[in-house]
């Protein structure tokens, strides 16, 4: 009788969760002779989305309309986002196997799913909720397919208790194996959302190819990630400079995103936002310091036809002693170099220029998981022109990378580095 009483109680808290907010927006997925079609309210929404925890303010002037979060851990964000109009792809954050968590465990596996239950039927009527996103990259470097079970069981579940959102589930890459697990365990997944960087110029016609009959969403994409980047000789992997990789931006959404609007339902760019992964400025479409990239103009462009009216900087080229970035740079102690670099001023009339100094990370870690940023180190200028740095190396053997950063007087930025080795 007890437990009958405390079942009572649960149920009566869901349902009072669920009943505070206003509005429930029904999202349905259309198909028509021209392909699918996502429906909000009856109504076609294209998702122009980036994956997101901060600047919302700045998605929506840019003509976003939707940002993706990877956990619902994070449900707060739910009404950030309704503050300004803006949808959700609300994550589901399913235990990966990679990190530790043991599909053979059968009580581990029904504690999280009970526990993610509760968080469905919490959330369920938010006002901003769009998509559901049942895990995230379970299947990297995965080998028991259990997980599909619970991919399929969560899937599920929501078709029962919320008709109005439709179902997916966010892969790493494509590949055979992956859709056609998919298919066979997980009929309840409604979208096929997929991971891709570099692997993005083929994915409109893999996802054919691998027979995944339903519609997708690209949810992370952007530049070529560090795990597919070229290394030089010591293992230091080769970051493009911030305008190569936001032509690399408009050029991948133009024709392998809106290239594909018979299957592709949008996408959500990576990361509206800043992190550590093999550098600080690798992902990030934000400085550290919150200054916004040229990343962000290449966006308001995709999403709006036209560029902001004030552009920031953008760095093209950058040369260690006249050898470009994707050369082997080595040093003696204290030896005096010289930094090159060529940029777009834009509609610029003033430009500030930053150098910082940084020790070579070698992280091994993938996937998104942290990795800590190195301390910023001391160095010696000796002297600097419009396009120019010379300075001197440490007096320290090592390996180290130099960032240049220029930013307009509104804080819109452009940065580039150049990876060096400093022997005795």
């Amino acid at each position: 009788m007890m437990k009958f009483f405390i079942n009572i109680l649960i149920f009566s808290q869901l349902f009072l969760y669920s009943s505070v907010f206003s509005q429930t927006s029904k999202v349905t997925i259309s198909e028509t002779d021209s392909g699918f079609e996502l429906l909000r309210n009856n109504k076609p929404y294209y998702i122009k989305g980036a994956g997101a925890k901060n600047n919302f303010k700045k998605v929506k002037e840019s003509g976003g309309n939707s940002i993706r979060i990877w956990s619902s851990n994070k449900s707060k964000l739910l009404d950030s986002a309704l503050k300004y109009d803006l949808s959700v792809c609300l994550g589901l954050w399913v235990g990966q196997e990679r990190s530790g968590f043991d599909y053979n465990d059968e009580y581990k596996v029904k504690a999280q799913t009970e526990l993610l239950k509760k968080k469905i039927l919490k959330l369920k009527d938010h006002p901003s909720l769009l998509i559901w996103g049942i895990g995230n990259e379970v299947d990297l470097k995965y080998s028991n397919f259990k997980v599909w079970e619970t991919i399929e069981e969560l899937a599920k579940f929501i078709k029962k208790v919320d008709p109005n959102h439709p179902t997916m589930t966010v892969i790493a890459g494509l590949d055979p194996s992956k859709v056609f697990m998919i298919k066979k365990y997980c009929p309840s997944v409604d979208i096929l959302g997929i991971n891709v960087y570099g692997s993005i110029v083929n994915a409109n016609l893999n996802i054919r190819r691998y027979g995944w009959e339903k519609p997708y969403i690209v949810t992370e994409w952007g530049v070529n990630g560090p795990f597919e980047a070229k290394v030089n000789s010591w293992g230091a992997k080769i970051e493009p400079t911030n305008g190569i990789k936001a032509n690399q931006r408009l050029k991948r959404y133009k024709n392998f995103i809106e290239g594909d609007r018979e299957k592709c339902l949008g996408s959500y760019c990576f990361l509206w936002g800043q992190k550590q992964e093999s550098t600080a400025t690798w992902h990030g479409m934000y400085l550290s310091n919150g200054n916004p990239t040229e990343a962000v103009d290449v966006m308001e462009y995709c999403w709006k036809g036209q560029w902001p009216e004030k552009r920031a900087p953008s760095i093209m080229k950058i040369k260690l002693n006249g050898g470009n970035w994707q050369k082997n740079h080595v040093f003696i102690k204290n030896e005096e170099v010289n930094l090159e670099f060529i940029y777009n001023k834009n509609n610029n009339d003033s430009l500030y220029f930053d150098f910082q100094l940084y020790p070579e990370t070698f992280s091994t870690k993938g996937g998104g998981d942290y990795q800590k940023s190195p301390d910023k180190l001391e160095f010696i200028k000796v002297k600097q022109l419009e396009s120019s740095l010379t300075f001197n190396v440490p007096n320290k053997k090592g390996f180290y990378r130099m960032f240049i950063f220029i930013k307009n007087e509104i804080n819109q930025s452009s940065v580039a580095n150049i990876p060096f080795r400093v022997e005795g």
